[in-house]
């Protein structure tokens, strides 16, 4: 694998491509005219200006942040100041100055989607929180509402981000938002994959991120993947020869666990146990995963439904999947 020089306006417009065929489309135009108007809640907010009288009324309002097994007092002392790190939090929240109302129009667009190619899925209200930066859910959809942790997006340099591993804070971007929401909703349609082997979980993730996209069509592609964008760029450019490293290994029906680590979940970068592993990504399985799934959509008169229904051998057969490079 060799990557190719490319000029920086060029990088950039390959980054997009990804996202980029239905802009402006039919479907665009009608998914925007879909009225939605959810409610916006700044919980984080409401609860750094109660005072204590004020926890018994919140505790009713929000019972779902309020465990029973935390005492009482626990919420006290974060209402009264005494909790360092949390009051560390709210100020690191506050001064990053986010535009609220952006994030609100961006989460209605990515519920607006959801609506279009999901017509029984109910828009919920929208609700920020603090969360002692759990980077590992960032945004979480329940029946009753979506849940932002606010803290989990104060930019990637952040000094309270410090001691998370490089590859992690790398998206931890308010830019990231619409496709973090995106894939946590395609997560409530695509069933958690029982397969063992790595095509099964390759085709598992490419419908994850094939819905995502249609959920969130302005994620640029490293945001969809989270990959930084050198990583994503090396990705496309390289599909070609991972995809034949895959098949000369015969890869895609072996079942050691031991893939998943190497070419699946989140790490600094997959392993080839090449010279080039250093410049890939994490999980480029998930993204090679993607173009099939991509490619089966492109060539079957088949509803997303269907689709999600189907087992991975039959996606990857009838995919008709080619590398791009």
């Amino acid at each position: 694998m060799k990557i190719k020089l490319f000029k920086f306006f060029v990088i950039i417009a390959f980054a997009k491509a990804i996202t980029s065929c239905t802009s402006g489309s039919k479907v665009e135009e009608e998914i925007s005219n879909i009225p939605l108007d959810v409610e916006f809640v700044q919980f984080h907010k409401e609860f750094a200006d109660a005072q204590k009288a004020d926890l018994s009324t919140l505790k009713g309002e929000y019972p779902l942040f309020f465990p029973v097994t935390v005492p009482d007092s626990v919420w006290m002392a974060k209402m009264e100041g005494k909790d360092s790190i949390h009051n560390v939090l709210e100020k690191a929240v506050d001064d990053a100055d986010f535009n609220y109302v952006g994030i609100e129009g961006e989460l209605e667009d990515v519920m607006r989607h959801v609506v279009y190619y999901f017509p029984d899925f109910e828009p919920t209200p929208i609700v920020t929180v603090l969360s002692d930066v759990n980077y590992r859910q960032k945004v979480i959809p329940t029946a009753s509402q979506l849940i932002v942790s606010i803290d989990t997006y104060l930019g990637k340099d952040h000094e309270l981000y410090i001691g998370i591993n490089k590859y992690q804070r790398e998206n931890l971007n308010i830019e990231q938002l619409p496709a973090d929401a995106s894939l946590a909703y395609a997560r409530l349609f695509v069933e958690p994959s029982m397969e063992r082997s790595l095509l099964g979980n390759m085709i598992y993730h490419g419908k994850l991120h094939y819905l995502q996209e249609l959920f969130a069509p302005n994620a640029t592609g490293d945001q969809l993947f989270n990959y930084t964008p050198e990583k994503y760029i090396f990705t496309v450019e390289n599909e070609g020869e991972m995809w034949r490293y895959f098949i000369d290994n015969e890869l895609l029906y072996d079942t050691d666990s031991k893939l998943l680590s190497r070419f699946i979940l989140p790490a600094p970068f997959s392993k080839f146990y090449l010279e080039v592993d250093q410049q890939t990504p994490g999980g480029v399985g998930r993204y090679i995963g993607y173009r099939m799934v991509k490619s089966f959509m492109d060539n079957n008169e088949v509803d997303i439904e269907t689709m999600i229904r189907l087992k991975p051998e039959e996606i990857f057969k009838r995919s008709k999947y080619k590398p791009l490079q």
